[in-house]
């Protein structure tokens, strides 16, 4: 029973440091497990963290990672010349200003305990990149891939975030 409840993450605790069987948990339910991991794994703090710090960890990536990819999307927008493409841009920008407004309110969410909170808006981020995504069917622009990985960092918090309590 012991052995169940050290490898299980829905039931780590709060203050406790997460295991490399909780991340392996973890991440095998992302798309790309590999990514995940070392996503993870690649802060310092990973090792010394319970699943808030995790947490916490998780929406740094998203934060560095949407503020990156939105300022490459403004750049899009200022030069493209191609009307369609131009309005396709101007819309994953609004997606990603989404994403830096919901992670703003999550980091509050996280501060005030208000988990479901940090869950629900953790999830609304896949949501805003796939629908980006969807806008870029005709991209050929490196903002394709881009906005892939920014749905796999989104997927990493989201299923760190999901093991909250």
């Amino acid at each position: 029973m012991l052995a169940i409840l050290l490898i299980c993450p829905r039931n780590a605790q709060l203050g406790v440091k997460v295991s490399e069987n909780v991340l392996k948990s973890i991440c095998s339910q992302h798309e790309d497990p590999p990514f995940c991991l070392k996503a993870l794994k690649s802060d310092p703090r990973t090792p010394s963290v319970d699943l808030v710090g995790l947490t916490n960890i998780s929406m740094h990536f998203t934060d560095v990672a949407a503020s990156k990819t939105f300022a490459h999307i403004s750049s899009l927008v200022n030069k493209t010349t191609n009307h369609n493409l131009k309005a396709s841009y101007e819309v994953c920008l609004e997606f990603y200003d989404i994403i830096l407004g919901d992670q703003e309110e999550a980091r509050t969410a996280l501060k005030a305990r208000d988990y479901f909170s940090v869950k629900s808006l953790s999830d609304s981020c896949i949501s805003a990149t796939e629908y980006c995504g969807d806008e870029l069917t005709t991209d050929t622009s490196p903002l394709q891939q881009e906005n892939k990985l920014m749905r796999y960092i989104c997927e990493t918090q989201t299923l760190v975030s999901n093991h909250l309590p």
